[in-house]
């Protein structure tokens, strides 16, 4: 059966018949320490932009492209976005989103819950706290590796990849999800 289904559908097919979501947490790259300018306005370090760069690359690998991109205002944010989007496939539409410029993970589950159910593949891409908090709030479950990655450390550029088995976005909450998989720059 599995080869058949292999055989007839695409991934992102699949996703559909199944009825899951697939959500993915990227943590903007480490951002440069400018006491001159706004925190919203502070660009990525020359760490954070090597991270973004070696995600891209990881991206390429695995991820199965997401259908909508939304992302923090933040510069820091906008630019880990630039170096990854050449990595993603398809028909992507992406929104920068001044309301994910926050650290309050309330605000990020709000904004998931608003998401149209034509899209079930969602990348996000923001900031700590609300990021690592929003991950461990939504996940039951997962693989033991990415799992105590997550109780380890969110750190910059890092991607918690979660997935719901559900079509509908306001349906997912506290303990829905499964933790796929968390990577790191740092992984090769």
């Amino acid at each position: 059966m599995t080869n058949f289904l292999n055989t007839l559908c695409t991934t992102r097919q699949l996703v559909h018949i199944f009825h899951m979501l697939r959500l993915y947490f990227l943590r903007h790259g480490k951002a440069k320490t400018d006491a001159d300018l706004a925190d919203i306005d502070r660009p990525l370090a020359e760490r954070g932009r090597l991270d973004a760069a070696q995600m891209a690359r990881q991206l390429t690998d695995w991820v199965e492209g997401p259908n909508l991109v939304l992302c923090s205002a933040a510069q820091r944010a906008r630019e880990t976005l630039a170096s990854i989007i050449p990595s993603l496939n398809g028909n992507i539409l992406i929104n920068i989103e001044l309301r994910l410029y926050t650290f309050d993970p309330t605000e990020v589950l709000g904004r998931l819950a608003e998401i149209p159910q034509s899209n079930a593949t969602v990348l996000l891409i923001g900031h700590n706290p609300a990021l690592e908090i929003a991950t461990k709030f939504l996940t039951a479950d997962g693989s033991p590796a990415a799992m105590h990655q997550l109780n380890t450390k969110f750190p910059p550029c890092a991607l918690a990849t979660l997935q719901f088995n559900t079509d509908s976005w306001p349906a997912i909450g506290a303990k829905t999800g499964r933790l796929v998989r968390f990577s790191t720059p740092k992984e090769d």
